[in-house]
């Protein structure tokens, strides 16, 4: 069944208006510059995606971690277990995950850990090739082409609060596509990273997909940069409030990680 659903997207640019960024101040969590849109979101399990059409596809993938709050697992073991899945599925000669994100919408009210991000964006832009120029002189890595894939995994019970979506990318062209710096994107290690991302102002043509009540075994794998693609346009993606929830469902819990292949 399709739903609609309230996603909220960039304001177009003004004339002169400065480059938006992200991590510097606080943000108003009324987010003046963003408008919300009324979007049909469609059930993707009623349709067969893989990752070369739309730029998203639903995997299975059963993991040996069991407490996806423990760190030392998650780094020591699911780490490895994504790197050699996502290996074996594109072909990758080397592929890295430098981090993880794990939310829980129960507690981002006190800043325990942060939510789902209502907001519509893409985790980088064509400039991620430099970011990693540092890492590739220490490492020695020279590929010929530089993939990014984000693996987003949710483990609640029920598998219904604030479920997330994914826009074919076939429907977006560039002109939507809003360039943004993000402060402090690793802001646990001693030289907080800063990355551009890409948000998106409003076109009807763009359309929206999730999966319903996803479970912990299930893994929606979705492209967030491509070297080889110019322009690069990106799968944009939004977690949104289902209208439809039922009253005491378990709080939405997901853990992403993003796994960058390396192809000589």
């Amino acid at each position: 069944m399709n739903i609609e659903a309230d996603f909220n997207y960039r304001k177009p640019l003004k004339e002169n208006e400065a480059k938006p960024a992200f991590g510097l101040a606080e943000e108003d969590p009324n987010l003046p510059n963003h408008k919300s849109f009324k979007k049909i979101v469609h059930n993707a399990r009623e349709a067969d995606f893989d990752i070369t059409m739309g730029g998203f596809e639903l995997i299975n993938h059963v993991s040996s971690v069991k407490d996806f709050y423990n760190e030392e697992d998650v780094v020591g073991t699911y780490y490895e277990e994504m790197a050699s899945h996502v290996k074996e599925k594109v072909g990758a000669n080397t592929v890295q995950i430098f981090s993880h994100i794990t939310r829980n919408e129960a507690q981002a009210e006190s800043g325990e850990r942060k939510g789902g991000h209502r907001l519509v964006h893409n985790d980088f832009t064509t400039s991620f090739g430099a970011t990693l120029d540092p890492f590739l002189k220490e490492t020695g890595i020279n590929p010929k082409r530089i993939v990014v894939y984000n693996l987003w995994r949710r483990f609640d019970k029920d598998g219904v609060d604030t479920p997330f979506a994914v826009c074919d990318k076939r429907s977006v062209s560039e002109k939507e596509l809003i360039p943004t710096d993000l402060f402090n994107y690793l802001p646990d290690q001693p030289e907080a990273l800063t990355v551009e991302i890409c948000q998106s102002s409003h076109s009807d043509s763009h359309k929206w997909y999730f999966y319903p009540e996803m479970n912990r075994d299930e893994v929606l794998m979705f492209k967030t940069y491509d070297s080889d693609e110019q322009p690069f346009i990106p799968t944009l993606h939004s977690a949104f409030d289902h209208p439809e929830t039922p009253e005491g469902v378990s709080a939405r819990e997901s853990i992403e990680v993003r796994a960058v292949c390396f192809f000589d």
